[in-house]
Protein backbone atom coordinates (compact mmCIF):
# COMPACT_ATOMS: atom_id res chain seq x y z
CA UNK A 1 0.00 0.00 0.00
CA UNK A 2 2.81 2.57 0.53
CA UNK A 3 3.57 2.47 -3.32
CA UNK A 4 0.02 3.07 -3.79
CA UNK A 5 0.17 6.37 -1.63
CA UNK A 6 3.66 7.20 -3.18
CA UNK A 7 1.58 6.86 -7.07
CA UNK A 8 -0.87 8.76 -5.55
CA UNK A 9 1.05 11.98 -4.22
CA UNK A 10 2.71 11.97 -7.70
CA UNK A 11 -0.10 10.89 -10.40
CA UNK A 12 -3.27 10.83 -8.19
CA UNK A 13 -5.63 8.38 -9.32
CA UNK A 14 -8.89 9.26 -10.19
CA UNK A 15 -12.64 8.05 -10.65
CA UNK A 16 -13.29 6.63 -14.20
CA UNK A 17 -16.83 7.35 -14.48
CA UNK A 18 -17.10 11.09 -12.39
CA UNK A 19 -13.57 11.99 -12.09
CA UNK A 20 -13.54 12.59 -8.50
CA UNK A 21 -10.55 11.20 -6.17
CA UNK A 22 -10.77 9.29 -3.34
CA UNK A 23 -8.81 6.38 -1.41
CA UNK A 24 -11.07 4.09 -3.79
CA UNK A 25 -10.41 5.53 -6.79
CA UNK A 26 -6.70 4.66 -5.73
CA UNK A 27 -7.23 1.43 -5.02
CA UNK A 28 -9.69 0.55 -8.11
CA UNK A 29 -10.25 3.58 -9.93
CA UNK A 30 -13.88 3.37 -8.87
CA UNK A 31 -14.74 6.21 -6.01
CA UNK A 32 -16.73 5.17 -2.96
CA UNK A 33 -20.29 7.50 -3.77
CA UNK A 34 -19.71 5.49 -7.29
CA UNK A 35 -19.74 2.20 -6.07
CA UNK A 36 -21.93 2.67 -3.75
CA UNK A 37 -24.65 3.72 -5.96
CA UNK A 38 -23.87 1.41 -8.94
CA UNK A 39 -22.55 -1.49 -6.81
CA UNK A 40 -24.59 -2.00 -3.88
CA UNK A 41 -27.65 -2.62 -5.79
CA UNK A 42 -26.03 -5.33 -7.28
CA UNK A 43 -25.53 -6.90 -4.00
CA UNK A 44 -28.80 -6.53 -2.39
CA UNK A 45 -29.22 -10.51 -2.73
CA UNK A 46 -25.79 -11.85 -1.28
CA UNK A 47 -27.06 -15.56 -2.33
CA UNK A 48 -25.15 -17.60 -4.59
CA UNK A 49 -24.62 -16.10 -8.09
CA UNK A 50 -25.12 -19.00 -10.33
CA UNK A 51 -26.29 -18.52 -14.19
CA UNK A 52 -29.25 -21.04 -15.44
CA UNK A 53 -27.66 -23.83 -17.52
CA UNK A 54 -28.98 -23.42 -20.96
CA UNK A 55 -31.76 -25.79 -22.19
CA UNK A 56 -31.16 -25.45 -25.62
CA UNK A 57 -27.63 -27.20 -26.01
CA UNK A 58 -25.49 -30.07 -24.43
CA UNK A 59 -23.70 -28.45 -21.74
CA UNK A 60 -19.83 -29.50 -20.76
CA UNK A 61 -19.75 -27.20 -18.11
CA UNK A 62 -21.26 -28.14 -14.48
CA UNK A 63 -21.77 -24.63 -13.20
CA UNK A 64 -21.35 -21.25 -13.62
CA UNK A 65 -20.70 -17.97 -11.65
CA UNK A 66 -20.87 -14.19 -12.36
CA UNK A 67 -19.21 -11.83 -10.47
CA UNK A 68 -21.88 -8.68 -12.01
CA UNK A 69 -24.26 -8.02 -14.10
CA UNK A 70 -24.29 -5.92 -16.91
CA UNK A 71 -25.38 -2.49 -16.90
CA UNK A 72 -24.47 0.74 -18.71
CA UNK A 73 -22.30 1.74 -15.62
CA UNK A 74 -20.72 -2.04 -15.77
CA UNK A 75 -20.29 -1.76 -19.81
CA UNK A 76 -18.55 1.66 -19.47
CA UNK A 77 -15.93 0.09 -17.20
CA UNK A 78 -16.08 -3.23 -18.58
CA UNK A 79 -14.69 -1.40 -21.97
CA UNK A 80 -11.79 0.76 -20.25
CA UNK A 81 -10.53 -2.36 -18.34
CA UNK A 82 -10.27 -3.94 -22.14
CA UNK A 83 -9.27 -1.89 -24.17
CA UNK A 84 -8.42 1.41 -22.57
CA UNK A 85 -5.28 -0.04 -20.38
CA UNK A 86 -7.31 0.78 -16.86
CA UNK A 87 -6.06 -1.89 -15.18
CA UNK A 88 -6.90 -1.10 -11.22
CA UNK A 89 -10.50 -1.39 -12.68
CA UNK A 90 -9.67 -5.24 -12.48
CA UNK A 91 -10.22 -4.45 -8.43
CA UNK A 92 -13.56 -3.15 -9.16
CA UNK A 93 -14.77 -6.33 -10.93
CA UNK A 94 -13.04 -9.18 -8.21
CA UNK A 95 -15.63 -6.96 -5.76
CA UNK A 96 -18.11 -9.83 -4.12
CA UNK A 97 -16.10 -12.80 -4.94
CA UNK A 98 -15.93 -14.52 -1.74
CA UNK A 99 -19.35 -14.79 -1.78
CA UNK A 100 -18.50 -17.64 -5.10
CA UNK A 101 -15.67 -19.27 -2.59
CA UNK A 102 -18.47 -20.08 -0.14
CA UNK A 103 -19.91 -21.89 -3.21
CA UNK A 104 -17.06 -23.78 -4.01
CA UNK A 105 -15.23 -24.43 -0.39
CA UNK A 106 -17.01 -28.01 -0.01
CA UNK A 107 -14.83 -28.91 -3.52
CA UNK A 108 -12.08 -26.79 -4.33
CA UNK A 109 -10.73 -26.72 -7.81
CA UNK A 110 -7.65 -27.76 -8.36
CA UNK A 111 -6.52 -25.76 -11.43
CA UNK A 112 -7.51 -22.81 -12.53
CA UNK A 113 -7.43 -21.70 -16.39
CA UNK A 114 -8.24 -18.13 -17.35
CA UNK A 115 -9.70 -17.76 -20.97
CA UNK A 116 -7.12 -16.51 -23.65
CA UNK A 117 -8.20 -13.89 -25.61
CA UNK A 118 -5.96 -13.35 -28.27
CA UNK A 119 -4.01 -16.71 -30.38
CA UNK A 120 -0.59 -14.85 -29.23
CA UNK A 121 0.77 -12.08 -26.65
CA UNK A 122 -1.56 -9.02 -26.71
CA UNK A 123 -0.24 -5.33 -26.17
CA UNK A 124 -2.17 -5.33 -23.03
CA UNK A 125 0.22 -6.97 -20.34
CA UNK A 126 -2.43 -7.77 -18.34
CA UNK A 127 -5.56 -10.32 -18.43
CA UNK A 128 -8.95 -8.93 -16.91
CA UNK A 129 -9.13 -11.81 -14.25
CA UNK A 130 -5.38 -11.35 -13.20
CA UNK A 131 -6.45 -9.47 -9.93
CA UNK A 132 -8.93 -12.11 -9.34
CA UNK A 133 -6.62 -14.96 -9.81
CA UNK A 134 -4.35 -13.19 -7.49
CA UNK A 135 -6.39 -13.16 -4.76
CA UNK A 136 -7.48 -16.92 -5.29
CA UNK A 137 -3.87 -18.24 -5.10
CA UNK A 138 -3.15 -16.68 -2.17
CA UNK A 139 -6.54 -18.32 -0.76
CA UNK A 140 -6.24 -22.19 -2.23
CA UNK A 141 -3.46 -24.46 -2.93
CA UNK A 142 -4.40 -23.75 -6.88
CA UNK A 143 -2.16 -23.56 -9.77
CA UNK A 144 -3.07 -22.26 -12.93
CA UNK A 145 -3.17 -23.81 -16.28
CA UNK A 146 -1.17 -22.52 -18.96
CA UNK A 147 -2.02 -24.81 -21.42
CA UNK A 148 -4.68 -23.46 -22.95
CA UNK A 149 -4.10 -21.36 -25.69
CA UNK A 150 -6.18 -19.41 -28.30
CA UNK A 151 -5.48 -20.72 -32.06
CA UNK A 152 -8.48 -18.27 -33.75
CA UNK A 153 -7.77 -14.65 -34.56
CA UNK A 154 -11.30 -13.99 -34.66
CA UNK A 155 -13.32 -12.15 -32.25
CA UNK A 156 -16.20 -13.65 -30.28
CA UNK A 157 -17.67 -10.15 -29.67
CA UNK A 158 -17.76 -10.04 -33.44
CA UNK A 159 -20.19 -12.35 -34.84
CA UNK A 160 -23.67 -13.34 -34.05
CA UNK A 161 -25.38 -15.75 -31.55
CA UNK A 162 -24.96 -18.70 -33.91
CA UNK A 163 -21.99 -18.31 -35.08
CA UNK A 164 -20.31 -17.62 -31.75
CA UNK A 165 -20.90 -21.75 -31.52
CA UNK A 166 -19.27 -22.78 -34.18
CA UNK A 167 -16.26 -20.72 -33.73
CA UNK A 168 -15.78 -21.80 -30.79
CA UNK A 169 -15.79 -25.04 -31.84
CA UNK A 170 -11.60 -23.99 -33.53
CA UNK A 171 -11.03 -21.71 -31.61
CA UNK A 172 -9.10 -23.31 -28.60
CA UNK A 173 -7.07 -26.07 -27.96
CA UNK A 174 -4.07 -27.19 -25.52
CA UNK A 175 -0.28 -27.01 -25.88
CA UNK A 176 0.22 -30.75 -24.63
CA UNK A 177 -1.96 -33.40 -25.06
CA UNK A 178 -0.42 -36.07 -22.71
CA UNK A 179 -1.34 -34.23 -19.31
CA UNK A 180 -2.68 -36.68 -16.64
CA UNK A 181 -5.98 -34.30 -15.71
CA UNK A 182 -7.96 -37.35 -14.48
CA UNK A 183 -9.93 -36.88 -11.63
CA UNK A 184 -9.45 -32.78 -11.46
CA UNK A 185 -11.75 -30.09 -10.88
CA UNK A 186 -10.70 -27.21 -13.52
CA UNK A 187 -12.35 -23.44 -12.78
CA UNK A 188 -12.06 -21.52 -15.72
CA UNK A 189 -12.32 -17.79 -15.47
CA UNK A 190 -13.68 -16.12 -18.47
CA UNK A 191 -14.36 -11.98 -18.67
CA UNK A 192 -17.60 -11.79 -20.01
CA UNK A 193 -20.44 -14.49 -20.01
CA UNK A 194 -22.53 -13.40 -22.92
CA UNK A 195 -23.51 -17.15 -24.75
CA UNK A 196 -21.87 -18.97 -22.83
CA UNK A 197 -19.91 -20.69 -25.76
CA UNK A 198 -16.61 -19.93 -25.32
CA UNK A 199 -16.43 -21.81 -22.24
CA UNK A 200 -18.87 -24.62 -22.69
CA UNK A 201 -16.00 -25.49 -25.62
CA UNK A 202 -13.53 -25.26 -23.26
CA UNK A 203 -15.19 -27.17 -20.95
CA UNK A 204 -15.77 -29.91 -23.72
CA UNK A 205 -11.92 -29.93 -24.20
CA UNK A 206 -11.26 -30.41 -20.05
CA UNK A 207 -13.67 -33.39 -20.31
CA UNK A 208 -12.41 -35.23 -22.71
CA UNK A 209 -8.94 -34.90 -20.94
CA UNK A 210 -10.98 -36.98 -17.97
CA UNK A 211 -11.28 -34.01 -15.89
CA UNK A 212 -14.47 -34.50 -12.88
CA UNK A 213 -15.81 -31.39 -12.87
CA UNK A 214 -15.66 -27.60 -14.76
CA UNK A 215 -16.69 -24.57 -12.66
CA UNK A 216 -17.21 -21.47 -14.86
CA UNK A 217 -16.55 -18.17 -13.33
CA UNK A 218 -16.98 -14.37 -15.57
CA UNK A 219 -16.49 -10.83 -14.30
CA UNK A 220 -19.44 -9.79 -16.15
CA UNK A 221 -22.79 -11.33 -16.84
CA UNK A 222 -23.77 -9.73 -20.04
CA UNK A 223 -26.50 -11.83 -21.48
CA UNK A 224 -28.22 -15.37 -22.33
CA UNK A 225 -28.00 -18.47 -20.11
Amino acid sequence: MRGVFFLSFVFPKFCVSCGSHDFFSEIMAVCKPCAKRNYLPQIQNRNQKPTNLPSDRFVFYDQTFYLQKRGSFEKSLFQSLKFENERLLSEYFCLGHRIILKSLKDDPPDLIALVPSSPKSSPRPYHASDSLLKKWKKLWKIRRDTNLRKISADKQSALGFEKRFFHAKKAFEFTKSDRIMEGLHVLIVDDIFTTGATVNEIARLYKQTGVRKVTCVVLLLSGGD
